[in-house]
Parts: C-alpha cells; structure tokens; sequence
C-alpha cells in the first residue's frame, strides 16, 4: 500500500524560495544553445551548468528538441517584450529604433536560421509551428512600430511589415560572425548606428 505523502517517483524536489527548476533550465539552454551551437550541446551539458542531474533535466523536458524548442520560444517571447517596452519608451521612434538595435545585438547568438535549418528535419509539426508563431509574433511586433512612426509622420513607409522584415535581415548581418572570430563591427553600439542610419535613408522624410 502506497504511503498517503509519498512523491512520484522522479520527481524533483520542489524548491520554491530558489528560481523555478524548469525555468532554470531554460535560461541556460537557452545560453548554451545561442552560444555554441544545437549540435554542441547536451542535455548532460545543461544539467552541470544548472547544478542539477541530468534525469531532473529529462523530467521537464524529454528530448533536446523539446528543451530546444521551449527555450528558443522564450527567448523569442522575451525579447518580444522587451522590443515592446522600448517602442512604448518616449523619444523620437529613431532613438528607440536604436535602443532595440543595441539590446538586440547584445544577446549572445549563432545565426538562428542556420540553426533552425540545421535540425528543422528533427521537430515535429507542432515544433516548428512554436518557433513559426514566435517569430511571428516578433515580426508583428515591429510592423506595429513602424506603422506607428509612419501615422506619427516621423517616417515613410508604404510598407509596415516589409520594413520590419528588412530591419531583421539588417540586424542578422550586424550579427555575423566569420570564422576566425571576426565581427563585422567592432561594438554592437558601432553596429547599431550604422544599421539604422542606413535604414534611416530610406524611410525618414
């Protein structure tokens, strides 16, 4: 007979003045994965890194491609946020452009589309229907802003979601890193301004 307090089995200990187990989990696979790379990491990776065991990790998430998924769609959806807060930020929609440019720069990242590509194969339909609706949801995001500026007449732009569209093409180049470790720019400040001053030529009146 089963004692009536006994836990299920696998369980993890519940701690609940620390930071949520699963969460935790998130964040630094979330860091691991933009870091290094969907191939490069393993689950027995994230659990050393978050000090817990690796059938703690496998608990809330039970394949990579799940902990892949969760964690990109978090990531998308607090960086939605925070594109969000600084749109609603006052100042001239310039200024807040590169408010976003600066802190989107910042994350540490491999190009998200490779690996998208690379393990796309590996996801299930609902997978791939996540990281499409969070992406999305960036997309939209941004559209809002720069139909917005362009109501506000601070911008022209015939096109709302095509500018945002550009701007995230602009961003990914921004990113790039070569093979030897080289950037593109020197300083994600020096990235940011060249972007959206090139970005400013064509939609500023």
């Amino acid at each position: 007979m089963t004692p009536p307090h006994k836990k299920a089995l696998g369980r993890p200990v519940q701690q609940p003045d620390a930071l949520a187990t699963s969460e935790q989990i998130l964040r630094t696979a979330s860091l691991l994965f933009m870091e290094n790379g969907y191939k490069s990491v393993s689950m027995n990776q994230v659990a050393e890194h978050c000090g817990i065991t690796k059938a703690t990790v496998y608990y809330y998430y039970p394949t990579k491609q799940d902990l892949f998924v969760a964690s990109v769609a978090t990531t998308l959806a607090r960086v939605n946020g925070r594109i969000r807060q600084l749109l609603q930020e006052p100042g001239t929609f310039r200024e807040r452009l590169l408010k976003i440019t600066i802190n989107y720069l910042r994350i540490p990242r491999v190009h998200m589309d490779e690996m998208f590509r690379s393990i796309q194969q590996h996801l299930s339909g609902d997978q791939q229907e996540t990281l499409i609706r969070h992406e999305n949801d960036l997309y939209e995001t941004l559209r809002e802003g720069f139909a917005q500026a362009a109501k506000q007449r601070e911008i022209v732009c015939d096109d709302p979601n095509l500018a945002a569209h550009l701007y995230v093409s602009m961003l990914r180049v921004g990113e790039r890193q070569y093979a030897d470790k080289n950037k593109l720019f020197p300083s994600a400040e020096q990235a940011a301004e060249a972007i959206v001053s090139f970005l400013w030529r064509g939609i500023h009146n």
